[in-house]
């Protein structure tokens, strides 16, 4: 039974693997309209394009700074998100500071997972709890990429009012 076990996380882990090659690849994969993971394509995919659309990358400081917006440092955001969502880079640096590998995120789920802190509560509340905070966070991952996805729209619809080309 413990083989049994074993080899469906093996095959899971397999499927989740494969399904985030298809996305890396664009490839023509249907995902739920409310799933994070058609979000996450919606999200790769329009910043793939708008990096084959943006040829010169130094053009875009030439575009209007529209608030605190600078394109060419939003297009760079964009391309490195991309990159960490679908490679799961190092350690990364914002604005001087490092950011921590050990999240809030994963502070919730490992305190959710084993001593809650709390006696008398037992597995069940404590995963319900995590599955509560799993479903909050991404609600709100799913709100970040739509809002992403619309900024690589824009920068890319700019662009390319910039430099004439078709929109």
């Amino acid at each position: 039974m413990k083989m049994s076990f074993n080899t469906d996380i093996s095959t899971t882990l397999e499927n989740s693997r494969n399904t985030l090659r298809k996305i890396a690849r664009n490839d023509n994969t249907e995902f739920s309209k409310q799933s994070v993971l058609n979000d996450m394509e919606k999200f790769v995919k329009m910043v793939t394009t708008m990096d084959e659309t943006v040829l010169v990358p130094s053009r875009l400081m030439n575009l209007p700074q529209e608030g605190d917006d600078d394109p060419f440092n939003l297009y760079s955001m964009l391309n490195d998100l991309k990159t960490e969502l679908l490679w799961a880079g190092e350690e990364t640096t914002e604005r001087g500071r490092r950011i921590s590998d050990f999240s809030d995120t994963e502070s919730d789920a490992s305190s959710a997972a084993g001593d809650s802190g709390i006696d008398g509560e037992d597995e069940r509340e404590s995963a319900a709890r995590a599955a509560a905070a799993c479903r909050r966070h991404l609600r709100g991952l799913r709100r970040c990429l739509r809002h992403l996805t619309a900024a690589a729209v824009h920068l890319t619809r700019s662009y390319q009012e910039e430099v004439g080309a078709p929109v």
